[in-house]
């Protein structure tokens, strides 16, 4: 398949970038150029016509445009324009181009925080807005949103993957028990090379053509839901951490 990586520039991007160009085309788009070798299109997420070039001619695209790093003091029309509007822009050009695929990296948080941290959490289940991270989460729930849109209005295969905290990710630590256990659910981590696995799962699967599903680690404390995933995409997490 030919597939453009959006932010392919990032951290989580280059483990995506490994675990897919064995197999298929990849075609990098961002600000900067991606350290791994391939085709690299400049450009900017928030302006139409940059997405709409680079989406020509693809199978799928793989969108991981997102604030991450240093976020908590930006405004938010910063969100808007990158988080909200770059994907409505990635799901506009995919419409238009005859992308088949868009795979939307978001976020276990998408839905806000979930409200009762002793439950497993499944997509779907009462969550809210009301904690730390206002823009970041409210940002991704709209990503997930357009394209459900997009999947609804323009017929687009749309899969919203949302992964847990990264490990080795920027500002995150790894993951360690914390001194003071809130509960029987307290693990949120993913490793980035499951979530990679996900993102392959995501792309090859032919039955799959719209959904939410959690990308995190199979911990025996995790917080959020990954068996829908498995059932769904045949995603099996290998970095696991079951010794903390």
């Amino acid at each position: 398949m030919k597939i453009l990586i959006t932010g392919a520039a990032g951290y989580q991007a280059g483990f995506v970038i490994d675990r897919l160009q064995a197999r298929h085309e990849l075609t990098f788009f961002d600000r900067v150029e991606p350290r791994a070798p391939g085709r690299f299109i400049g450009g900017d997420i928030t302006r139409f016509d940059d997405v709409k070039a680079a989406c020509a001619g693809q199978d799928a695209v793989v969108h991981l445009v997102a604030l991450v790093r240093d976020r908590f003091d930006k405004p938010q029309d910063l969100f808007a324009d990158i988080m909200v509007k770059g994907t409505w822009n990635v799901a506009e050009a995919c419409a238009r181009q005859g992308v088949r695929k868009l795979v939307n990296i978001s976020s276990i948080v998408a839905p806000g925080w979930p409200d009762d941290p002793d439950r497993l959490f499944r997509v779907g289940d009462p969550a809210n807005f009301g904690g730390q991270d206002m823009f970041y989460c409210l940002a991704k729930h709209l990503g997930e949103e357009i394209g459900r849109a997009y999947h609804a209005g323009r017929g687009l295969a749309v899969i919203n993957l949302r992964p847990g905290i990264i490990a080795g990710d920027g500002l995150n630590p790894d993951p360690k028990r914390p001194d003071d256990d809130p509960g029987a659910n307290w693990f949120l981590y993913v490793h980035p090379e499951d979530v990679a696995q996900a993102v392959e799962r995501a792309i090859e699967s032919d039955a799959v053509t719209s959904g939410t599903f959690q990308v995190v680690a199979g911990h025996p404390q995790a917080r959020y839901d990954w068996q829908a995933t498995k059932a769904a995409l045949g995603y099996e997490p290998q970095h696991n951490w079951e010794a903390i």
